[in-house]
């Protein structure tokens, strides 16, 4: 229980420590380890599964690591790039990115502005005016809409 069986057909959702290993190469056994996971996963022996939480925390590991948000962006973007990853939202998490990489957001805020980008008539709920540089992004301040 709590194993992929690794038969065709089968559902595994990806942790973030899996990614980061991957990405860093540390500790080395559980970045071949995980490396080979995803190389099955490539090979169609299951489906791997990264849901957006996840890309947000490789986000904020990165960041928080020393990586500079271009370059911490550009990796996650091939991680979604390698076959046999699956995303919920692929076009979704791709704009976040980069709306992140230009290096005005976090990634949270990236992804919030992408959905109000996605979603017409809507707006952000916030006190954070980087919203308000954000093409296509309407910042609604608490104090305005809460009467």
């Amino acid at each position: 229980m709590g194993r992929a069986r690794g038969a065709a057909g089968s559902t595994v959702f990806c942790d973030t420590n899996v990614l980061v290993r991957i990405l860093t190469g540390d500790p080395p056994a559980q970045a071949r380890r995980a490396a080979r996971a995803l190389e099955a996963a490539g090979e169609g022996r299951f489906a791997l599964i990264v849901p957006d939480i996840v890309v947000a925390e490789v986000a904020y590991v990165l960041a928080s690591s020393g990586i500079e948000t271009p370059r911490a962006a550009e990796l996650v973007e091939r991680l979604l790039d390698l076959p046999g990853v699956e995303v919920v939202d692929e076009v979704l998490l791709r704009d976040a990115l980069q709306l992140w990489s230009q290096g005005r957001l976090d990634f949270a805020d990236a992804y919030l502005a992408a959905l109000a980008r996605r979603i017409s008539d809507s707006g952000v709920l916030s006190f954070d005016r980087d919203f308000d540089r954000v093409e296509g992004v309407t910042r609604l301040d608490p104090g305005a809409v809460g009467g």
